[in-house]
């Protein structure tokens, strides 16, 4: 509610960057509401109905569908605010080669835990978000609005997602997972989460100002 409600700022003016955000929403969010479907349907997630309800659509609950919308808004909202407010300098230098040695490292990880679907599927992910970006949006890791975006997304997927593992929310095959939690959290998580926002601020600069120039 709260970028929802500060969205017709006048300095940010997020309201008006609604057709980006609705294509970044409805793009990357049909691929992972596809990836969260299969893997409930695989049987490598369980959501908790004492939580989260009978009704499910694709054997996802309400709040998973929530999610979907809320998060990328929340996150492109915090992009804005963070670009009209602290400036988009470029204040570290990252190499675009960096991008595809990590995701070449993280699609090996992959292939040798092909096995345990989540965690296959989260580095193929994060992989794939790191290509885009290398791709298209080499000056990614060197923005300040960008750094100061991610590192808000992740203190929040912390507190919110620490949360919902506790409870627990949602169950995890420990054949699909490496086992390996922080707090509650499971690793894989993490790159979920990398992969996702990643993907959603890639989409939404791709509209909003089309691919940066290979220089």
């Amino acid at each position: 509610m709260g970028p929802l409600l500060l969205s017709f700022d006048q300095k940010v003016f997020f309201i008006g960057n609604l057709v980006p955000v609705l294509v970044a929403t409805v793009v990357v969010g049909a691929l992972y509401i596809a990836w969260d479907s299969w893997v409930v349907k695989l049987g490598d997630w369980k959501f908790n109905p004492e939580y989260t309800g009978q009704w499910t659509l694709f054997g996802l609950p309400a709040g998973e569908w929530l999610f979907f919308a809320s998060v990328p808004y929340a996150s492109l909202f915090l992009f804005e605010v963070f670009g009209a407010y602290f400036g988009r300098e470029m204040i570290v230098f990252v190499p675009r080669w960096w991008s595809f040695a990590l995701a070449g490292l993280l699609v090996s990880l992959a292939w040798i835990w092909r096995r345990r679907h989540y965690s296959f599927l989260a580095l193929i992910s994060s992989a794939a978000f790191l290509v885009a970006q290398g791709l298209w949006v080499p000056d990614f890791w060197k923005r300040q609005d960008v750094l100061l975006t991610m590192a808000a997304s992740f203190g929040t997927f912390l507190l919110v997602n620490g949360v919902y593992t506790r409870l627990p929310t949602i169950f995890y095959n420990p054949r699909a997972t490496w086992g390996v939690r922080v707090g509650t959290i499971p690793l894989e998580d993490f790159f979920y989460n990398l992969g996702m926002i990643g993907l959603y601020l890639i989409v939404y600069w791709l509209v909003k100002w089309g691919p940066q120039p290979w220089v």
